[in-house]
C-alpha cells in the first residue's frame, strides 16, 4: 500500500498542475494505454511488452505482460495479468498477480506472487525474499539464486476430486483474508508525522484559497449534513475495493480495476485535505473579526490541522478518528461540488 499511496501522491500533484497526460499507443492494433506521472509509468494492454528503461516505478496490466531482458525498472513493479514473464532488471520490489508467471531476471528487492503457477528460471537473481500464494508449489530452477527466504503458501491438494472451481474459490478466500490482514487493499497506517501534517495543511490552504466557494459549501455541509457526508465517504472506502475485486475477475475489467486501484488511495488524500479545509473554514467563521479574510482561513486551517493531527496520534482511538476524517472529507467533496443553485421559473 505504501507504493499505492506514493503513486496517488504523484497523481495528486499532476491533478493540481493540470492532470496527467494520456498517451495513445503508436500502433492502434495493440489497444494499449499509458500514463506517466513524473518518472512512474502506468500501462495497460491486451498484450504488453516493456523493453526499455524506466526511471521510476512501473504498474502494468494485461492478458500477457512481458518485461524483456532490455527492461530496466528503477523502482517498484506491480503487474496484473493472465501470463507474466519478467526477464529484465527490477530495481526494487516486484509484485505479480497472475495465472502464470515466470521470473528469470534480476530483482533487487522482494518478490511477491498471487496466482496459480510461479516459476523461477535459471537466470533469476533475487536479492530479497520470495513470497507466493498459489494452489501449487513454485517451480525453482537449480540455477536460480535467491539471497533471502522462500515463503511458500501452497495449498494442499484435495484427497478426492472436487467440483470444478472449488480450489479456485478456496484460494480466493485465503487471498482476500491476507489482503485484509494488513496487505494489499488494507488501509494505510494511522500515524501522521509533523511533516505530513504541515504538508496536508498546506494543501488544504491552497484548496481553500483556490476554491473559496466550494470550501464554504463544504463548511456548510460539515455543519448541516455531517451524517450524509460521512455515509457517502464510507461508501467510497468500502465500495471501491469490493468493486475492484468484482471487475478484476474478468480480463476485460482489468483496466477498470487498475484505474480504481489508483483512485482509491487518491480519494483518501483528497478526503483528508477536504476535511482540513472545511474544518478550517468552520473554525474561521467562529473567530468573528479575526476569522475574516485570507488570514482568517489560514489560521482556521492551521488550528484544524493541529486538532486532527493530535486526534490521529491517540493510540487505538486514532484509527477511528482517521477513518472518520477521511470518510467525512470524501463526502464533503461531493457536497462541495454538487450543484445547489436552481434555475428560477
Amino acid at each position: 500500500m505504501r507504493g499505492g499511496i506514493r503513486s496517488a501522491f504523484f497523481i495528486l500533484v499532476l491533478v493540481l498542475a493540470g492532470g496527467p497526460a494520456l498517451a495513445a499507443p503508436e500502433a492502434p492494433a495493440s489497444r494499449a494505454v499509458e500514463w506517466k506521472s513524473g518518472d512512474d509509468v502506468f500501462a495497460a494492454a491486451e498484450e504488453l511488452t516493456i523493453d526499455r528503461e524506466i526511471a521510476g516505478s512501473l504498474t502494468a496490466a494485461g492478458q500477457i505482460v512481458i518485461l524483456t531482458r532490455d527492461a530496466d525498472i528503477a523502482g517498484d513493479t506491480w503487474i496484473a495479468g493472465r501470463r507474466v514473464a519478467v526477464e529484465g532488471e527490477i530495481g526494487r520490489d516486484l509484485s505479480i498477480r497472475a495465472q502464470e508467471a515466470l521470473v528469470n531476471g534480476r530483482v533487487k528487492g522482494d518478490v511477491s506472487f498471487y496466482g496459480l503457477d510461479l516459476a523461477l528460471g535459471p537466470d533469476a537473481r533475487i536479492d530479497g525474499n520470495v513470497t507466493y500464494y498459489s494452489p501449487s508449489a513454485a517451480e525453482i530452477d537449480r540455477g536460480a539464486r535467491i539471497a533471502g527466504e522462500i515463503n511458500g503458501n501452497a495449498f494442499e491438494p484435495p484427497a478426492e476430486k472436487e467440483p470444478r472451481g472449488v480450489t479456485r474459490e478456496r484460494w480466493r478466500e485465503n487471498h482476500m483474508r491476507e489482503q485484509w490482514d494488513g496487505r494489499g487493499l488494507a488501509a494505510p497506517g494511522y500515524h501522521m508525522t509533523a511533516g505530513g501534517a504541515v504538508f496536508f495543511g498546506a494543501l488544504a490552504v491552497l484548496f481553500a484559497l483556490a476554491a473559496p466557494v466550494t470550501s464554504r459549501r463544504m463548511r456548510d455541509g460539515l455543519a448541516g449534513e455531517p451524517v450524509l457526508a460521512f455515509g457517502l465517504g464510507l461508501l467510497w472506502l468500502v465500495g471501491v475495493p469490493v468493486l475492484i475485486v468484482l471487475v478484476a475477475i474478468t480480463i476485460v475489467g482489468l483496466p477498470l480495476a487498475f484505474l480504481l486501484l489508483l483512485l482509491w488511495p487518491l480519494g483518501m488524500i483528497f478526503g483528508l485535505v477536504a476535511t482540513l479545509a472545511a474544518s478550517g473554514e468552520y473554525i474561521a467563521s467562529r473567530l468573528r473579526e479575526t476569522g475574516k479574510g485570507t488570514l482568517g482561513r489560514i489560521v482556521g486551517i492551521i488550528l484544524a490541522t493541529a486538532i486532527i493531527w493530535i486526534g490521529i496520534s491517540i493510540p487505538v482511538l486514532g484509527a477511528l478518528i482517521w477513518l472518520a476524517v477521511v470518510a467525512l472529507g470524501i463526502g464533503l467533496l461531493y457536497i462541495g461540488f454538487r450543484t445547489i443553485e436552481r434555475t428560477p421559473l
